[in-house]
């Protein structure tokens, strides 16, 4: 199966995507249009995609690319007019083309449809190829590809390194948790308070992880609450051994947004057996059947400070529950073989006859 991906610049996205397609056995050719790719240094992600088998990282030159591409994958954002500069190039190339839009849900109703306008004027020379329009951050109800195409999320997973990196892969994906075990810690907030969004939420609860004296009152009085925080400025993450040591003796991970409605944490969290906390319209974007009391607690808008306090009340028996239904996820949805083959299934990739297996 030979991919390609036009993409302005890689990011996450870029490589989660290109991960879940060369653990099935197929090529991705990645085209950057980024007129400054070739001088700047590497980045992590970047540096990550050049170590990754079966990804060509290439430059805009039509030498590095086969004559035949089974899909094309266009990435619009960040850049959308600069991505949609080569499309020509690439789509003549190809059999079918996979587009995730920039018009999601994470921009206003009216820029998500301009932003669809110009897509659609763009790739209607090769409509007769489009037959996938996926999003990364959801789709508003009501938009152009709604009569068009179906649509669908992306989906998203664990941060690169714990794909990229075998032992800390391993780490977050081992099934070495017991749903019955007592946790130590009542919920955790792990990460940068970048950007604004997430502070001001940050900023409604940080008080109630302060100290014990602040935690809500709790069916287990004794467990403590995890607060490590920092900034992209004065980036100070914790080392990957230590953030999936937190994550598995914690019962809730708090997961508010990011620069996108989608993040890497709750499916972290799952892993882990700990409890995602995240906005209810934030759900369906990750695809895996997340409920609210089930497996996930959801959050109102602006109740983000009540539902700390609603993870207080919580008995162990509950949460014994709600971790079981979290155990149960794992074959069918968590462990990385399956959520790779959702992602493939997702952009429209068929399914070879056997796949890859660590």
């Amino acid at each position: 199966m030979n991919v390609g991906y036009l993409v302005f610049r890689a990011d996450s996205l870029t490589y989660t995507v290109a991960k879940a397609v060369t653990w099935a056995g197929g090529d991705v050719h990645v085209w950057v249009v980024d007129p400054d790719h070739e001088s700047r240094s590497p980045d992590r992600i970047q540096a990550r995609l050049y170590a990754t088998p079966r990804v060509m990282l290439n430059p805009a030159t039509e030498k590095l690319l086969p004559p035949h591409l089974d899909r094309l994958i266009v990435q619009m954002f960040p850049r959308p007019p600069e991505c949609l500069r080569d499309l020509d190039r690439l789509a003549v190339r190809a059999e079918r083309i996979t587009l995730v839009s920039a018009g999601d849900r994470s921009k206003p109703w009216r820029e998500a449809l301009r932003l669809q306008r110009m897509e659609i004027a763009r790739l209607s020379r090769h409509r007769a190829k489009l037959d996938c329009v996926v999003y990364k951050d959801g789709f508003h109800v009501w938009d152009l590809f709604r009569p068009l195409k179906p649509r669908r999320v992306v989906g998203f997973d664990v941060h690169s390194q714990f794909l990229h990196d075998a032992e800390y892969y391993d780490a977050i994906h081992a099934l070495d948790w017991e749903p019955g075990r007592v946790r130590r810690l009542r919920a955790n907030f792990l990460g940068s308070q970048d950007p604004a969004p997430r502070k001001r939420i940050l900023d409604s609860v940080r008080a109630l992880f302060d100290s014990p004296a602040n935690v809500p009152p709790a069916a287990s009085p004794h467990k403590l609450m995890y607060w490590h925080e920092f900034s992209d400025a004065s980036p100070a993450a914790l080392g990957p051994r230590q953030f999936v040591d937190v994550l598995s003796d914690s019962d809730f991970t708090l997961c508010p947004l990011g620069y996108s409605l989608v993040t890497h944490r709750p499916m972290e969290a799952l892993l882990r057996g700990s409890i995602p906390v995240l906005s209810d319209r934030e759900l369906d974007l990750y695809d895996i059947g997340l409920r609210d009391g089930v497996n996930c607690i959801a959050v109102p808008d602006g109740h983000w400070p009540q539902a700390i306090e609603r993870l207080g009340r919580f008995d162990e028996s509950q949460l014994f529950k709600m971790r079981m239904n979290v155990y149960k996820m794992h074959g069918e949805v968590l462990a990385y073989p399956a959520s790779a083959a959702r992602m493939r299934a997702r952009l429209g990739l068929l399914e070879p006859a056997h796949d890859r297996t660590r």
